[in-house]
């Protein structure tokens, strides 16, 4: 069996096959451990990173991830720009190993994202980026792991191993401990009225995710039900919520086994909206913003040419043409906030969708069929496929 990064398709002795799976067990988890993110643990992590990249005099951030990590460093590049004086950028941790930026040195600060800390080749990146000198942390929710032993600092957050392959909760908190990492770090170096701004709403974060899902689960399953035909799906977000798109498809084809993609709003309207047909899905995450008014338009612009939208919104916004599906966010959230619950009730449909047995599994998706174990064996070999004469 496959054993690579946060995929663990081994376990096949723990799979369940009646609801609830883990999957829902760990999105069930989620307003918790946002709320462990803000014990004593946490942020005294935080506090000794910032303290750490004060001291080396660190004038870049590099964040790295892969498939769900990497989309939360998308929305988490937004957050330091906002609220830290540095550079930053964002990578997918192989395409940084093959196409190194020439600034990486000393003043470089690179964050390693990975729930299970034992991503592939993660290691050897570590050490690339401390010979060039940089200041290495691992985001991970495992002490110990091959991650954590080899990076310069560690930022371990709260829920521990999980034995399904979404993400779910592992993305929610990466991204919320990143916040708050910020936070503090743009109050020490400076930008202290952008900290104190974000400060309540992050404390209070965790108990209005609760209260979200729950008035959302008895509904989730109504409004899979008005999607139930529905074969593929294309996710469209901007700014911070295109990291809620890229991780809504991923949700979508792991939970339910359908075909997802996401597309940045503007990359969607130049070429793949044209391809929609009826009964194709859209889902459409239009947070508050300036391109809310666009991302409006697109999922009016779809509900004309026939697909099924889902709207995610704002409560306190008018939507004067019919949606599908209308999934009312919380009012008066900073859009830079929006991507840590915006992506829960897509958890939640997505979990719901797969439930209506597509043939996958909302836990493992395909990694039990014997083409698919052929297939990532063949995917993890080390061996060159391509050689020179």
């Amino acid at each position: 069996m496959i054993n690579e990064k946060d995929n663990e398709p081994k376990q096949t002795s723990s799979k369940r096959t009646e609801h609830p799976y883990f999957v829902w067990d760990s999105i069930q988890m989620i307003p918790q451990v946002l709320g462990q993110c803000l014990d004593d643990q946490v942020q005294c992590q935080a506090e000794n990173i910032v303290n750490k990249i004060i001291e080396k005099k660190i004038d870049k951030l590099i964040f790295l991830g892969t498939g769900s990590s990497f989309f939360a460093t998308i929305a988490e590049k937004y957050f330091f720009d906002e609220t830290t004086p540095f550079l930053s950028w964002s990578f997918v941790t192989s395409v940084f190993k093959n196409y190194p930026p020439e600034f990486l040195d000393a003043k470089t600060a690179v964050f390693f994202h990975s729930h299970s800390g034992k991503t592939e080749g993660d290691d050897q990146v570590v050490e690339f980026a401390k010979s060039k000198g940089a200041f290495t942390i691992g985001v991970t929710d495992i002490a110990g792991s091959a991650l954590a032993e080899v990076v310069d600092a560690v930022f371990i957050g709260p829920g521990g191993p999980k034995k399904e392959m979404p993400a779910s909760r592992t993305y929610a908190t990466a991204i919320f401990r990143m916040m708050i990492l910020a936070t503090k770090l743009g109050k020490a170096l400076g930008k202290e009225n952008h900290g104190k701004n974000f400060d309540q709403a992050l404390n209070e974060l965790p108990a209005m995710v609760k209260t979200f899902m729950q008035a959302y689960e008895p509904i989730a399953n109504s409004n899979v039900s008005k999607l139930q035909d529905v074969k593929s799906f294309f996710c469209i977000g901007s700014g911070p919520n295109l990291s809620t798109a890229d991780e809504s498809a991923l949700a979508f084809s792991q939970c339910a086994g359908v075909p997802a993609q996401s597309f940045e709003l503007d990359n969607f309207i130049h070429g793949p909206l044209q391809t929609l047909t009826p009964g194709m899905g859209v889902v459409v995450i239009a947070a508050p913003g300036p391109l809310q008014d666009r991302l409006l338009r697109v999922a009016r612009a779809a509900e004309i040419i026939g697909a099924k939208v889902v709207l995610v919104a704002p409560e306190d916004i008018q939507v004067e043409f019919s949606m599908d599906v209308i999934i009312n966010m919380p009012a008066g959230l900073p859009e830079l906030l929006t991507p840590v619950i915006y992506m829960v009730p897509l958890w939640q449909t997505a979990y719901h969708f797969g439930l209506l047995g597509r043939g996958g599994h909302p836990d493992r998706l395909s990694m039990d069929k014997p083409e698919f174990i052929e297939a990532f064996s063949y995917l993890m070999k080390k061996d060159k496929w391509v050689t020179k004469k």
